[in-house]
C-alpha cells in the first residue's frame, strides 16, 4: 500500500463547514476529534456518517469539531464502553443531531450517563466479537472484543468495543480503552491494521510488545487532552511504537497535532495534522534524534 504523509497548517484549510454530508463515492474519511481527555473518532463514507464515542462530559469541544466537519446527521453512534470520556458527550449530540442508530456492548453500567442514553427515542443494538457492520460503500466494521460470554463486574475498559475497519486495502484498528489482558485474548485474532487508535489514550497499561507487533501499524493515533494529569501518552508506550518500526512522524496526538484526518480510497492513504508538531520542533531535541524527541514525551510532559 502506498503511505503519503501530509501536514495542513490553519483551520481555514482543515476543514471544509460546507462539504456535502457523505463523502464522494469511494473514499473514506476518518478523523480524530480534538475533545480534550477523552476519545471520539468521525467515520464518513459515501452512505453513512458514524461517530464511536462521543469524548467527555463538557461537549463544548465536540459539537464544535461535529460543526467544523460539516456534518448534518448520523447513521450510528458506536460506544465502545461506559466510561464518562468515552460517552460524555452521547446526549448532546442526541440533542443537536438526528441520530439513526446507537451500538454498545450491552453490559450493564450503573453510570448516569449509560441509564440517560438508554432512555433515548432511538434503534439501540448490542454488538460482541463476530458481529459484522456495514457501513455502506465497501467500508465494513467487524467487531473483535468483547466476547459474548463477558458479563459486567470487571475492568470496564477492558469491556470496550474493539474492531476492524476495512475499506478495499485500508484498515483501521479500534480499541477502545483495552488494557493488556484483553490485548492477549485478542493476539490469536488477525490485528493487522494499517493504522491503529492507541488503546486507552496511550496508557502504559495498554499497548503491549507483542499487540502492536501483532498489528504493524504504519500509523498510530492518539487522543488524549492537552497536559492531562494521566500523562498520557506514556512514554514507555511511544518507546513501544518506535520499538515495532513505526516512524516519529507517523504518532499523532490530539494534545500536540490537534485534529488529525485520514483520507483513503481504499488504496492510497493521506493523513492531515492540524499542526504540523513534529516538523516544526525536531531540530531542537537535545541529542538530534528522533527516538530521543518522542521519548522525552513529546518535549512538554
Amino acid at each position: 500500500m502506498k503511505k503519503f504523509f501530509a501536514a495542513i497548517f490553519g483551520l481555514a484549510f482543515f476543514y471544509c463547514s460546507t462539504c456535502a454530508a457523505y463523502t464522494a463515492e469511494g473514499h473514506l474519511r476518518i478523523t480524530m476529534l480534538n475533545v480534550g481527555q477523552g476519545d471520539s473518532f468521525l467515520i464518513e463514507t459515501h452512505e453513512q456518517n458514524i461517530l464511536i464515542d462521543t469524548g467527555g462530559v463538557d461537549s463544548s469541544r465536540l459539537l464544535a469539531e461535529i460543526k467544523k466537519a460539516g456534518i448534518n446527521r448520523f447513521e450510528r453512534i458506536i460506544l465502545t464502553h461506559a466510561h464518562a470520556d468515552h460517552i460524555g458527550g452521547v446526549l448532546a449530540v442526541l440533542e443537536n443531531y438526528h441520530v439513526d442508530e446507537i451500538i454498545d456492548n450491552g453490559i450493564e453500567s450503573a453510570s448516569p450517563l449509560y441509564r440517560k442514553y438508554h432512555e433515548a427515542e432511538t434503534k439501540f443494538t448490542v454488538v460482541k466479537a463476530g458481529a459484522r457492520l456495514d457501513f455502506g460503500d465497501r467500508a465494513s466494521f467487524k467487531v473483535l472484543h468483547p466476547p459474548a460470554a463477558l458479563v459486567a463486574g470487571g475492568n470496564v475498559n477492558n469491556e470496550s468495543i474493539v474492531g476492524r475497519l476495512s475499506f478495499g486495502g485500508f484498515v483501521m484498528l479500534f480499541t477502545g480503552d483495552i488494557e493488556s489482558a484483553a490485548e492477549k485474548s485478542l493476539l490469536k485474532k488477525n490485528l493487522y491494521a494499517v493504522v491503529l487508535k492507541a488503546p486507552h489514550h496511550g496508557s502504559k497499561t495498554g499497548s503491549t510488545k507483542k499487540f502492536v507487533e501483532a498489528v504493524q501499524p504504519q500509523f498510530v493515533l492518539i487522543s488524549a487532552g492537552e497536559k492531562n494529569k494521566f500523562g498520557h501518552p506514556h512514554k514507555k508506550t511511544i518507546e513501544r511504537y518506535l520499538a515495532s518500526g513505526v516512524a516519529p512522524e507517523d504518532i499523532f496526538c490530539t494534545a500536540f497535532h490537534g485534529t488529525v484526518i485520514i483520507e483513503t480510497d481504499g488504496f492510497d492513504t493521506t493523513v492531515k495534522a492540524e499542526n504540523y508538531f513534529f516538523g516544526s520542533t525536531i531540530e531542537e531535541a537535545s541529542s538530534g534524534s528522533e527516538e530521543a524527541f518522542f521519548i522525552s514525551h513529546f518535549l512538554s510532559l
